[in-house]
């Protein structure tokens, strides 16, 4: 009886292999086709092994180790009947004999005509290469022939290192089979390969099974590419420049990193459009390159940010490098149908290893140096230094914790007097606004009053003061039947149209009369946006609020403007009343004349000493707060040094 007559209902070619012998045992009709042959009798007659490669015999031996662990095998495989090369993708398992052998049985699942979208793979899998344990090239099968030749020399031109060739040995001598992924040397060019390695002990050589996987590396290459370049200016990207910079910081010497950013490019874009825009970058792209030339490396960092990587050696001095750059973007740029383009440029640099030894801290680094550029006029380079460092993470520590502070109302209002210098008596406070942080300790105004207003937290912090400021005035005032004036400083981005409303509100809340309620805002707060800033002022004005122009002389008053404002006060800034120059005093006087055209009164602020005091008396000014009087309180303290009895006049006492 036919053992393998159940086979015979399959509709694909298949056979019974006998690895050993190199013979087929058993075939069907289907496979007569495939074998060129005439009928089954004289393909079982065939000794196949007269034309196999010693590499494609070692591969079925090591097939046959596959199928006593139940392994199935499907790979393309390539032979050639009657010498026509046929490429067939199968399907080898093992089949027992009985004589207790193990047989391998194949079954064509396809040929290359019938399935197209595998026939990519066929000249690329089922790869196999021979070596002998010195290394000797002995045999490729013929897949591998056929596809890359017979140039092989010996296993170290393979892969290209002959260090690596002897660690590959070595390895499978110890029984360690292994896979890898490498570009190797076929005779006539290099393919990356995925290999799978073993030493085939009955022989003593290294059998390498092989799938070119080129078309794939080319692909991510190119993908890696297209990922790292910038499609616009065909300039590395973030990316590309930091995987450069990281991959040879073993052996770079030591360089400078560039951040250079482009004053004025936002109003290109604006004026003429982005399509514009992009030639413009493309064009600065250019005059960089034929900068640096060989010596470093160009990279658009994203938008108009540029960085430039240049090692030491190859400039005189980072500052006159710099000025180069500076130099050649300043010249012109013709962009068709458009003209001559002008721009600069602000350029802030930081240095390997001196600064930071990682790609990622220098670019931090230049950054906060270009923004220091950009401060100090643009146009410029500037070198980064520590205490920037130290400043920005002063200023995300700040951040984080007046966040917290103003969820937790973590602050408190301290006041200040201001006196009425025809009888010296009491004419209000200023309410100024104290924080002190549990780790950060006492937090100057000066520091995080600036940043609220740049986070847009002073809005929600202004609103806290006005509450706690005009609940604080309701209760002296109902408390000790005494009418004085608090007054409240203002951010800019306080004055928005809603503000007469929110105010009008909190003065309700608190039973508050507007006429003891002032409000101080400076020159150029008043000013910025005048147009709209006017209509809110009025708004105050109009419910009898007082308003102060604080600080004036440090701003950019317009005079024709200045007349035209709702103000009632003008507070002469600390700096002239104390200033020892004569240009100080004809500062005062002409401020004073000013106000008193104006009718308007005037606050000297900064008085500290008797002298001063005289002057501004003299002067005829009619308010002042400094601290020969007293310096801002809490209001604990201030309600024990002034509001001890209910009294209708209170005194206020020097602090000397």
């Amino acid at each position: 009886m036919d053992p393998f007559s159940p086979l015979h209902y399959l509709q694909n070619p298949i056979w019974v292999f006998d690895v050993d012998n190199k013979k087929i045992l058993w075939a069907n009709n289907k496979s007569l086709l495939l074998w060129e042959a005439t009928s089954i009798e004289e393909l079982l007659s065939r000794d196949l092994g007269q034309d196999m490669s010693a590499a494609a015999a070692a591969t079925l031996s090591e097939y046959q180790q596959d199928f006593k662990l139940d392994k199935t095998i499907k790979t393309w495989w390539r032979f050639s009947p009657k010498k026509i090369t046929k490429n067939m993708l199968c399907l080898f398992s093992g089949i027992p004999l009985n004589d207790g052998r193990t047989a391998m049985l194949v079954e064509v699942i396809a040929d290359e005509s019938s399935l197209r979208r595998d026939l990519a793979f066929y000249d690329c899998s089922n790869l196999a290469l021979l070596f002998s344990d010195d290394g000797k090239f002995i045999s490729a099968n013929d897949a591998f022939s056929s596809n890359y030749g017979k140039h092989l020399i010996d296993l170290s031109e393979f892969v290209g290192d002959i260090n690596i060739a002897q660690q590959w040995i070595d390895n499978a001598k110890k029984n360690n089979p292994f896979k890898c992924n490498r570009l190797c040397w076929t005779g006539q060019r290099h393919y990356w390969f995925d290999i799978e390695a073993k030493w085939l002990c009955d022989s003593s050589q290294l059998l390498l099974q092989l799938v070119n996987v080129t078309k794939d590396k080319e692909k991510i290459n190119k993908e890696k590419y297209n990922s790292e370049h910038d499609f616009l200016t065909g300039l590395m990207n973030r990316r590309g420049v930091s995987a450069a910079l990281k991959a040879s910081h073993h052996h770079l010497a030591h360089y400078s990193l560039l951040f250079l950013d482009l004053d004025g490019f936002k109003l290109v874009n604006d004026s003429y459009g982005h399509a514009v825009g992009d030639k413009l970058l493309r064009a600065v792209a250019i005059r960089l390159l034929n900068v640096v030339k060989d010596k470093g490396l160009v990279a658009r960092f994203g938008g108009d940010e540029f960085i430039i990587q240049i090692e030491t050696r190859n400039y005189i001095s980072i500052a006159n490098f710099s000025n180069q750059i500076i130099d050649t973007l300043n010249r012109p740029f013709h962009i068709k149908d458009i003209g001559e383009l002008s721009i600069s440029c602000s350029i802030g640099t930081s240095n390997y290893p001196n600064d930071a030894n990682n790609f990622d801290q220098l670019v931090t680094q230049a950054d906060m140096a270009m923004h220091c550029a950009k401060q100090r006029g643009r146009n410029c380079y500037y070198p980064f230094l520590q205490e920037m460092a130290d400043a920005l993470y002063r200023k995300m520590t700040l951040r984080h914790h007046l966040s917290q502070a103003l969820e937790n109302h973590d602050f408190e209002l301290y006041y200040q007097p201001i006196i009425n210098l025809e009888n010296k008596q009491l004419k209000g406070f200023e309410a100024l606004i104290r924080w002190h942080d549990e780790s950060l300790g006492q937090v100057s105004p000066a520091e995080f009053i600036p940043l609220a207003e740049e986070t847009g937290q002073i809005v929600p912090l202004g609103l806290w003061i006005l509450h706690n400021a005009c609940q604080q005035l309701a209760y002296w005032t109902q408390h000790y039947k005494q009418t004085f004036i608090i007054s409240i400083n203002l951010s800019r981005a306080q004055l928005q149209p809603n503000l007469a409303n929110t105010i009008e509100q909190i003065i309700n809340q608190y039973n508050v009369n507007p006429s003891q309620l002032a409000l101080e805002i400076t020159e150029s707060a008043m000013l910025q946006d005048y147009s709209e800033t006017k209509p809110c002022l009025d708004a105050l004005a109009k419910m009898g609020i007082e308003l102060y122009l604080d600080d004036f002389g440090t701003g950019y008053s317009s005079l024709s403007q200045l007349h035209d404002l709702p103000i009632s006060t003008v507070k002469l800034d600390q700096s002239f009343v104390q200033g020892e120059h004569t240009s100080s005093k004809v500062i005062i006087e002409a401020t004073k004349a000013i106000c008193e055209k104006l009718n308007l009164r005037i606050v000297a602020e900064g008085v500290e000493t008797q002298p001063q005091l005289d002057y501004i008396t003299q002067c005829g000014f009619d308010y002042c707060q400094g601290y020969f009087f007293s310096k801002p309180m809490p209001v604990h303290e201030l309600e024990r040094k002034y509001f001890h009895k209910k009294t209708a006049n209170i005194t206020i006492p020097l602090l000397a």
